[in-house]
């Protein structure tokens, strides 16, 4: 049968065309981000990175004896013990804020400090200039030749612009700050100074792992006087035992471990993988769905072809395996020309990539074969699950049907088609009861809950055939009393050619369905993290500061405003551990004043409490309790990013976070990290705005540091509208390339019915039809498929986003729904104009020519 297979491919091309084309465009869709996703595995630059070309380093020592990098620091002893055990060359790396010249804070660029002594252990080399002697010298990676010369601004933490040198752990006016100077080496904070102007001597090449702004070692340690880590040729062996128990000695490939990215760049790629994967995975549901819905509609037009073969004696088997034949010849053909293809696409995804940071700038896509053989068989299984959806059909055409007329369809459904259909939609309410009853907070994260929406949009596509007599009568009902004959062919057109509508329906829910059920899902999600904060954080203002943190003196004019409250809140990474040393736990820990909780901060509590916590405080979420076996009174230890360990006690446990841990430290055992950003309400009560008098107090006090004063209201509006453009970015290649194979998709579909109903336009013809009115005809049923594909993707839609609801408003009371109206309706208006613009066009085509002669011809 192969052979028969071969000889209908050749005489058929036209029938065949709409399949290949679907089955090209969707190999090459899979390919693109089959190669991508490939791109993104392994280790970009293997091997040490920051001292390439360091013998041995002296590293701070955490838990399980492990190295911190900066801004850990190693103590004053040990630096005084192995600086004169032999030759050393100490490393300082502290966040910089370079402005190059402009005016304007946005022209700041964020880096990372060195000493110029630091630089060639890296692998630096000088371009153009000299390198950094002076105190008022610098040299800049990565930058033109001609920045040599020019003077430019450089923030640090001693500037004013970056970390402070001391933090205020007062709630209100009324309280002390307290005050710590840092000058000894052991501490690594940096020492006061005030703003600087420096010139540019030197310019470096740029290495892909952090931009760097040399300065001379004095300045250096002026700046930084804490040293992060000791480069030295001494002996490993006798220098580790020399330390042991107080700083780690590193040699060799475990040099990595210091590195800023210790994954060898694996880590850059974190967000292009995750796109990568989704996409891809939405490509391969997405090409699965159109190309059944294409060979479900090619076989229906083929009805009688093949009741004439079971007429001259081909048996129900040699029918299928015929059918198999001809899905694997167009298969193999159109995935090698969908393989061919895939590399140009990711050229253009390449530069969006880049362009818009989902990737960093040495991102590359090279042309893997296993990523294109991966996406050879996905095209032709697709193929060939498309053809087999449509096996139990074929093989029960009877062969009397040869002499059938009629186009009136009797059966919409396979039986395969029913089982992948209904397994979708039990699949889709069954994850989303599982979820909302056991993680419900998965709800919150696109990236874990996608599944669902997309199981939804999968069963409405699959069910649309015996969907689509009930809602195209409901569209389609006014219609009903026109008395003139198109509205009547319209109607009955729609209604009696259900394959054939639902083969123009299936790919606009997909377009229409995607959009709908993964945005409002990705902005549900972003609405309840944020309705969650909103009801955590009670203050009427938040001053954001300008560089990477509000520096001492702001926090203590700040804190000098009358009736003004102020809540500096300091995020930071810790780890905490047992006394013995040995690690429990990473976690993400805003750092606040102790009367702050059960006040201006309320989580929602589960055990403990917040009231009058001790001094040394730690408060968990629900995850970090269950997953490290911890409990209230529990007594850990709190490894500081800076190296420091601090006993501290469970004082509660709270609510889980749904954006990660949701846990908080005292500021009292913190030190003096600058605040991230500091809440501001009244002391008149929790919450209260502030009047005019003190907002302008507050702006005064604020006047130099680049900090800015906002409401708390207009602050998680901003970050609202920030998730929101996050979501849109990440949309326009995890939807963009769905939604214009969908497209394509629509368009092929009705090139594919036009071509097979000459004959039907001819008898119209014939009956005294002009070809505009035959054209308007055509026009107004691809506008009601699309009226029905947005109904059906509008009710997975709703589906979706109601079982979503079922498990955010478990973790957020009143948890808002946010439905993204105007990508949706863009996206339905894209569906209307591709539909009737391509079925108006092939319709014009089909009519072409004498319609006798069509009316007589052969199928």
């Amino acid at each position: 049968m192969l052979s028969l297979a071969l000889a209908t491919l050749r005489h058929r091309l036209t029938g065949f065309l709409g399949a290949f084309v679907a089955l090209a465009l969707g190999t090459t869709m899979i390919g693109m981000m089959a190669l991508t996703l490939a791109a993104t595995f392994g280790t970009p630059h293997p091997g040490p990175q920051r001292f390439r070309a360091a013998a041995t380093v002296v590293a701070p020592l955490g838990f399980d004896g492990q190295p911190m990098k900066a801004p850990a620091v190693l103590s004053a002893e040990v630096v005084a013990q192995v600086t004169a055990a032999g030759t050393t060359t100490a490393d300082r790396s502290f966040p910089v804020r370079l402005d190059a010249g402009s005016s304007g804070a946005t022209s700041q660029v964020g880096r990372t400090g060195h000493p110029w002594s630091s630089a060639a252990f890296a692998g630096y080399r000088l371009l153009a200039g000299r390198a950094p002697q002076a105190a008022g010298e610098i040299a800049v990676t990565g930058g033109a030749e001609s920045l040599v010369g020019r003077t430019v601004e450089v923030g640090t933490a001693a500037t004013g612009t970056g970390t402070g040198t001391s933090t205020s752990t007062s709630t209100s006016t009324s309280t002390s700050t307290s005050k710590t100077s840092h000058g000894a080496a052991s501490d690594g904070a940096p020492a006061p100074g005030g703003p600087r102007r420096y010139t540019v001597v030197g310019v470096t090449d740029a290495l892909w792992f952090e931009s760097a702004v040399f300065f001379g070692d004095a300045e250096a340690q002026r700046l930084s006087p804490g040293v992060n880590a000791l480069v030295t040729d001494q002996d490993p062996g006798r220098l580790a035992a020399a330390v042991a128990g107080r700083a780690v000695v590193l040699g060799g490939a475990d040099l990595t471990r210091l590195d800023p990215d210790s994954t060898g760049g694996a880590q850059a790629l974190a967000d292009a993988q995750a796109m990568a994967g989704s996409t891809t995975g939405l490509a391969v549901c997405v090409a699965v769905f159109v190309v059944t819905a294409t060979f479900a509609f090619a076989a229906e037009q083929r009805r009688r072809e093949l009741a004439l073969l079971r007429l001259v004696g081909a048996s129900p088997r040699q029918v299928r395996r015929m059918v198999l034949g001809e899905a694997l010849l167009i298969g193999v053909a159109a995935a090698a020309v969908g393989c061919v293809l895939a590399p140009l696409g990711t050229v253009p995804l390449r530069s969006w990539m880049l362009g818009h940071g989902v990737a960093p700038d040495w991102f590359t896509i090279p042309i893997g074969l296993p990523a294109l053989l991966v996406a050879f068989l996905l095209g032709v299984a697709a193929a060939l699950a498309g053809s087999a959806s449509t096996l139990v059909r074929v093989s029960l055409v009877r062969p009397v049907e040869v002499l059938r007329e009629s186009v009136v369809e009797r059966r919409a459904m396979t039986p395969v088609r029913w089982l992948l259909g209904a397994g979708m939609l039990v699949g889709a309410v069954a994850a989303g009861v599982v979820i909302a009853r056991t993680e419900p907070y998965l709800a919150a994260s696109a990236r874990k809950y996608e599944a669902v929406p997309v199981l939804y949009v999968g069963a409405f596509t699959l069910l649309a055939p015996v969907l689509v007599r009930p809602v195209t009568r409901l569209v389609v009902g006014p219609l009903r009393g026109s008395a003139k004959a198109g509205p009547l062919l319209v109607r009955e057109n729609v209604l009696t050619a259900r394959r054939r509508t639902a083969a123009t329906v299936a790919p606009i829910v997909v377009a229409v369905g995607l959009v709908g059920t993964l945005l409002t899902m990705q902005r549900s999600g972003d609405a309840a993290v944020l309705a969650r904060q909103q009801q955590e954080v009670h203050a009427a203002g938040v001053v954001v500061p300008g560089g990477s943190g509000i520096d001492a003196g702001t926090l203590e004019r700040l804190a000098a405003v009358p009736g003004v409250r102020v809540t500096p809140v300091t995020s930071m990474n810790v780890r905490i551990g047992t006394a013995a040393g040995d690690q429990i736990d990473s976690l993400s820990t805003l750092a606040v004043p102790a009367a702050a909780l059960g006040t201006t901060i309320t989580p929602p509590v589960r055990s403990g409490s917040l009231a009058s916590p001790p001094a040394n405080f730690l408060v968990i979420d629900e995850h970090a309790a269950e997953s490290d076996g911890l409990a209230v009174g529990d007594q850990v230890v709190a490894l500081l990013p800076t190296g420091v360990r601090v006993p501290t006690v469970i004082a509660a446990v709270v609510a889980r976070g749904l954006h990660g841990d949701d846990t908080y430290l005292s500021a009292a055992v913190t030190g003096t990290p600058a605040p991230t950003q500091a809440y501001l309400d009244s002391e008149t009560g929790r919450g209260r705005p502030l009047d005019e008098g003190q907002t302008a107090a507050v702006r005064r006090a604020l006047t130099g540091s680049r900090a800015h004063l906002t409401t708390y209201d207009a602050y998680l509006e901003a970050r609202r509208t920030q998730a929101a453009e996050q979501t849109d970015t990440a949309a326009v290649v995890i939807l963009g390339i769905a939604l214009a194979y969908a497209l394509i998709a629509v368009a092929n579909t009705l090139v594919m019915a036009m071509a097979g109903r000459r004959r039907e336009f001819a008898l119209l013809g014939l009956a005294g039809a002009v070809r505009v009115q035959i054209v308007r005809v055509v026009a107004a049923e691809s506008a009601v498929a699309v009226l029905v594909g947005t109904a059906l993707a509008a009710a997975a839609t709703v589906a979706a986003a109601a079982t979503q609801h079922a498990s955010l408003s478990r973790l957020v009371p009143d948890a808002p729904t946010v439905v993204p109206w105007w990508q949706i309706g863009a996206t339905v208006a894209l569906c209307a104009v591709v539909t009737v613009a391509a079925a108006s066009s092939a319709t014009v085509r089909a009519t072409r020519g004498r319609a006798a002669e069509a009316a007589g011809g052969r199928e």
